[in-house]
């Protein structure tokens, strides 16, 4: 069982296991007590919080810790939970950060690519070469953070509180307190078996290599992962918003014959995305009318487009939808149930021109037959069609 990472308000130190309590979304919870101390006892040795802790290990760390236990058996034996019932957790501890920031792909390619080599670090660490895993990591660590805040998460001047009112990752004493573990100077070489960023990037600690110093780095990126989304969504959406006012107006196309000036179609797609799973659903699951212009309307508002600037239409074989950006192309989305004996999927098309749609497809294919004087339109292109 992990500790829930759903929350609602920052820990004071008067009421630190009531506000655990707020932030799990409850009133009474055997595990808030529990929660406060991990992380009182916990972030001083460079262990970060976060919903990904597994409950009972945790307890039994706290119930060893009870006992008089010294710090280097506390290490062992949250880092043995870490790689055996946690072990999943920590393979995949980068893997909630591949959903942010989906306003602006050149940034969400970053982000991947840096939970790429995130991963592979923690490959490292399952194959025992912490010598490897933890200088990767911290170096992403560093990166990620400059690239959110401006400024490294070891660097003591870093403004950011690395608090808020949602995680568990954002509790108070938590990672404020783990990142004066990691931002620990080492001024001397040596063999000091810290887990510093200075001391293994700067070459200082000579002795940083061992499991549980790599196991801490992991858990970090799991704490980070958990509470830098919003943040993660704020600056990809400056850096789309930054972009659009520099491309704004151009007729050009890019090496891949795609419009220069791509404002609103990262949330176009978005908007026939979500229709097309709902036409899906109705076709499949609630067969009869679909109500295309009211679903239409919703999805087109979910991601801020002005429903009454689309051109919606529906007839007795299925719904369409086409819009204009402001680069002047038309893109559009027809569907209809299916027609194939091999697949249950309804019938797509998706309209990309620089000209308006004139009807649905099927509507334009029997015209075809039937009046040559009908403009024949081929940017109706087949997505599913076999």
């Amino acid at each position: 069982m992990l500790f829930d990472a759903k929350v609602g308000a920052v820990m004071n130190d008067r009421q630190p296991a009531a506000e655990v309590a707020h932030r799990l979304g409850i009133t009474k919870h055997p595990a808030t007590d529990q929660i406060a101390e991990a992380v009182a006892l916990f972030a001083p040795l460079g262990w970060a919080m976060c919903g990904q802790w597994h409950q009972e290990g945790t307890l039994r760390a706290l119930r060893l810790a009870a006992g008089g236990a010294a710090s280097s058996t506390l290490d062992e034996a949250i880092t043995e939970v870490w790689n055996a019932e946690n072990q999943v957790l920590v393979r995949h501890a980068a893997s909630p950060m591949r959903r942010w920031s989906n306003s602006h792909y050149p940034f969400k390619q970053v982000i991947w690519d840096r939970v790429t080599l995130i991963e592979k670090a923690v490959r490292h660490h399952v194959d025992g070469a912490y010598e490897a895993s933890v200088p990767i990591i911290l170096a992403q660590i560093d990166g990620m953070s400059r690239d959110l805040t401006g400024q490294s998460f070891f660097s003591k001047a870093n403004a950011d509180s690395y608090l808020d009112d949602e995680t568990l990752a954002g509790m108070e004493e938590n990672l404020p307190v783990v990142r004066r573990v990691f931002s620990e100077d080492v001024r001397e070489s040596g063999s000091y078996g810290l887990v510093s960023r200075h001391g293994v990037m700067h070459g200082r600690d000579l002795s940083y290599a061992t499991r549980v110093n790599s196991t801490k780095t992991i858990v970090l990126v799991a704490a980070l992962a958990e509470y830098f989304p919003r943040i993660a969504d704020d600056a990809g959406a400056r850096l789309r918003g930054r972009h659009e006012r520099t491309v704004a107006g151009s007729r050009k196309l890019d090496e891949s014959g795609r419009l220069i000036d791509d404002r609103q179609i990262p949330e176009l797609l978005r908007v026939a995305f979500d229709f097309d799973i709902e036409y899906l659903k109705a076709v499949h699951l609630d067969p009869g009318p679909f109500a295309a212009h009211p679903i239409l309307a919703t999805v087109a508002s979910r991601y801020g487009l002005d429903p009454s600037a689309f051109t919606v239409g529906q007839d007795g074989v299925g719904c369409w939808w086409h819009y204009a950006v402001p680069a002047g192309q038309w893109l559009g989305y027809a569907a209809r149930p299916t027609t194939s004996t091999e697949r249950t999927h309804p019938d797509v098309w998706r309209w990309d021109a620089p000209n308006v749609p004139v009807g649905p497809p099927w509507i334009q294919a029997e015209s075809w037959r039937s009046d040559d004087d009908f403009p024949r339109s081929p940017n109706w292109k087949p997505d599913l069609i076999l």
